[in-house]
């Protein structure tokens, strides 16, 4: 019988970095993000800052480099301050 270890994800996690509890999962969903703001992609790694709050709750675009392709619009619940 194979392990049914359950994985938080979310709603825009992913199954291999996922939260490990409802509570855990419940902030980073919630936290609030000021553009400037450090962050890591939660599960890249890639570190940037935040560009631009989108009107969109929940979404934030974060500069991750110099070019205009650098640019990806996140979930928070994806991002980790740093």
């Amino acid at each position: 019988m194979s392990d049914t270890k359950n994985f938080i994800t979310g709603l825009y996690g992913c199954s291999c970095h996922p939260f490990t509890t409802w509570g855990e999962c419940d902030a980073f969903h919630k936290q609030k993000l000021t553009t400037g703001q450090k962050v890591k992609q939660r599960h890249t790694g890639k570190e940037g800052e935040v560009f631009k709050i989108s009107e969109h709750k929940g979404f934030v675009t974060v500069k991750y480099g110099d070019l205009k392709s650098d640019l990806h619009q996140e979930h928070v619940a994806n991002l980790i301050k740093l």
